[in-house]
């Protein structure tokens, strides 16, 4: 939270607005800056976008990062995607890792590798290739999973989240939250492991373990 404060901050503090390119014709990475970045680009190498509201989309052949405290994007990445801020909304695809940490986030799209997400509350849709590596307040899964998932819930006051699955884990994962909740449309397919307060009621394969007063964030910091 302390990192979002301080790239509002910063962006409040940029008066103008910038636009650069730099490097030759097969790697030019492109940066914008401002109150407002905003706009499509077509870059052949990385892509940089930082301001209070952040808008970005276009083709970037190699990594795109965003940051700011409203992140907008539809961008197709070929490399990396990292977003930093407190309202996060991504629509596009991404071949490479997916680094997100915000407030609010909802992402629909294709993920094509690994994925971590940290936020309080976070709606992931769309197709997730690699593994999903998550932690914060309240998760609902939507899409479809292809390889195991990794969700810690927390909050404040000893609060362990509530994760929902709506999507298909193909192949299952582990769960620690206070409330772990199956919709109708849920599917697993693969060996799933949940610690909750209570045993979900869902009539699918997993197996269950008792949170009691245990904390999820301490049970992720000694699984290492």
């Amino acid at each position: 939270m302390r990192a979002i404060l301080m790239i509002t901050a910063a962006a409040t503090a940029l008066a103008g607005c910038s636009y650069s390119a730099r490097g030759p014709a097969d790697n030019r990475s492109i940066e914008r800056a401002g109150l407002v970045a905003a706009g499509d680009v077509d870059s052949t190498g990385s892509a940089d976008y930082s301001g209070m509201f952040v808008d970005a989309g276009g083709n970037i052949d190699r990594d795109l990062s965003l940051a700011g405290a409203n992140v907008v994007s539809d961008a197709r990445v070929g490399g990396n995607l990292n977003i930093e801020g407190a309202r996060i909304r991504f629509t596009g695809s991404v071949d490479g890792d997916t680094e997100i940490a915000g407030a609010t986030m909802y992402l629909n799209g294709r993920f094509g590798g690994r994925m971590e997400v940290m936020g309080a509350r976070a709606t992931i849709d769309g197709d997730v290739l690699g593994e999903l590596d998550a932690m914060g307040a309240r998760f609902n899964l939507l899409g479809h999973f292809a390889a195991p998932v990794r969700i810690y819930g927390g909050g404040g006051e000893g609060r362990n989240g509530r994760v929902v699955i709506s999507g298909t884990l193909e192949e299952g994962g582990y769960i620690c939250a206070q409330h772990v909740d199956f919709r109708s449309n849920a599917r697993v397919n693969g060996p799933l492991h949940i610690i909750a307060e209570r045993r979900p009621d869902w009539d699918g394969a997993f197996d269950f373990e008792a949170l009691g007063t245990r904390d999820c964030e301490d049970i992720r910091r000694n699984r290492g």
